[in-house]
């Protein structure tokens, strides 16, 4: 079992010093420039994903990077999101989904979570993302699970009252990606076409 305080001990002595300046400019508060929701896979890092530095994100992260609807929603996930849009005033929210994916997967084999009672209720929430018609025949069919998934997601977004005003008020953007942490490529949903592309091919 590795030693994870050995790594706290490490960042005391390495990183924290070279970013002590920046931690005593957070002290003062936090100014994100995203709320990204993305899964608990330890396979998936957003501060590495996006180069990001301390304070520079908002994160929410669960088993499929699920946030259901207004009032059915876990109330931590609500809260979040409600801190975020209306505390922080965040200019985008970014549901990142990713490959391989074991939440969908289970929502896809429902056999393979029956010993996982929990599990298999909450990625049940996301049951709409097996309804959706399959846009990416390009894919297998975990993979447009995934994708559908992040579609859901964002429109289950839009059913809280201050993301749709924000929205509405254009201060808010909504995106979605699908990070591929085998390749390291993030293909982002083009909100004209419905479909996951390269960044150099849609608006990011």
């Amino acid at each position: 079992m590795r030693d994870l305080f050995a790594g706290v001990t490490r960042f005391q002595q390495r990183k924290h010093p070279e970013l002590r300046s920046r931690f005593e400019q957070l002290a003062n508060g936090q100014q994100p420039d995203a709320l990204l929701i993305t899964c608990s896979d330890s396979r998936v890092d957003p501060a590495l994903l996006t180069d990001c530095q301390p304070g520079e994100l908002f994160v929410i992260r669960n088993a499929g990077n699920i946030v259901g609807r207004h009032g059915e929603a876990d109330l931590g996930i609500a809260a979040t999101i409600e801190y975020a849009v209306k505390a922080l005033r965040v200019p985008q929210i970014i549901i990142c989904g990713h490959t391989r994916c074991g939440a969908m997967s289970g929502l896809l084999n429902p056999e393979s979570t029956s010993s996982l009672p929990n599990v298999s209720k909450w990625v049940a929430t996301a049951d709409h993302a097996l309804k959706a018609s399959p846009l990416d025949q390009d894919a297998d069919r975990l993979t447009q699970v995934i994708r559908a998934n992040i579609r859901l997601q964002l429109r289950n977004l839009m059913t809280f009252p201050c993301v749709a005003d924000a929205v509405e008020a254009r201060r808010l953007k909504l995106k979605g990606w699908l990070y591929d942490f085998e390749s390291g490529t993030v293909d982002v949903l083009s909100p004209e076409t419905d479909r996951f592309n390269s960044p150099a091919s849609c608006t990011v």
